[in-house]
């Protein structure tokens, strides 16, 4: 029996073959390669589909307990079969400049890129504790780039909509009792439900919490950020304004006292 493979499969094995051994499956328990025959380093990591290909982004990790805070920064690799990963290098460095919020040794966690069609820009998002604050930093952080594998420059971080209320907020809700009024979690167990220390009105002023996230572009064009915070009681969901750079100020509260972290959305059927 003869059989025919389509030029596109023919190229892709042509290439694999010169590096490394092609995955034609998943393999479940042994160590995925790059095309560098390199274990892939990408992890808490979002995929983007652009041009015809996936684009995988990911925290790049070292060995050992050191390895949880960030000394390198966000890898990229890029694939047409999801099987099969080509190393396209570190698309955001952090620095060894201590007076930059993406320093070595800060926490950058789970980062996604999105494509912006109005500014032709690649836009990252993640999450950002400063070096030394054992995750009280809770923020956002953005970098953007020209094209789709970096390299990515860093623009700022920020608290999510400081100065507004989400839209579903009750009334209730905008009071903070006085006992918890300047107290910080971070790291502990709430000694109550969350609803009822009002933790969003906590940080109204300086803007809320944000930690394990990703962002999902609608089809008319609106993105939105989904993210833990409320000291990860509650997610939130915002949209972003029309550059994707920062908040519009308009959000809800979703699943409140759930404790989900790391969401993650696609759309169905409308």
């Amino acid at each position: 029996m003869r059989i025919v493979l389509p030029l596109s499969i023919l190229v892709l094995l042509f290439a694999c073959s010169l590096k490394s051994a092609m995955n034609i499956s998943f393999r479940p328990g042994d160590l995925w390669l790059d095309d560098n025959g390199v274990h892939i380093n990408a992890h808490g990591g979002g995929i983007l589909w652009h041009d015809g290909a996936y684009y995988w982004f990911g925290e790049h990790k070292i060995a050992g307990r050191k390895g949880n805070a960030a000394w390198v920064g966000v890898h990229v690799y890029s694939s047409i079969d999801l099987y099969n990963w080509r190393d396209e290098g570190i698309a955001l460095s952090v620095v060894k400049d201590d007076t930059t919020d993406i320093r070595e040794g800060c926490v950058l966690e789970r980062p996604k890129v999105i494509y912006n069609a109005k500014t032709g820009q690649f836009v990252m998002w993640f999450h950002l504790e400063f070096k030394g604050t054992n995750y009280r930093t809770a923020r956002s952080g953005v970098a953007v780039a020209a094209s789709v594998t970096g390299p990515y420059r860093y623009v700022r971080s920020f608290r999510p909509n400081a100065g507004h209320w989400p839209k579903n907020i009750e009334e209730r809700q905008k009071q903070v009792p006085e006992q918890f009024r300047e107290h910080d979690y971070s790291g502990g167990e709430l000694p109550d439900a969350p609803d009822k220390l009002n933790l969003c009105a906590r940080d109204f002023a300086d803007g809320q919490m944000a930690r394990d996230q990703t962002l999902f572009v609608d089809d008319d064009g609106s993105a939105y950020h989904l993210y833990a915070s409320e000291e990860n009681s509650t997610l939130h969901i915002s949209r972003l304004t029309d550059d994707y750079l920062s908040y519009s100020g308009d959000y809800i509260r979703v699943f409140t006292g759930r404790f989900m972290e790391a969401p993650a959305i696609c759309k169905r059927d409308g």
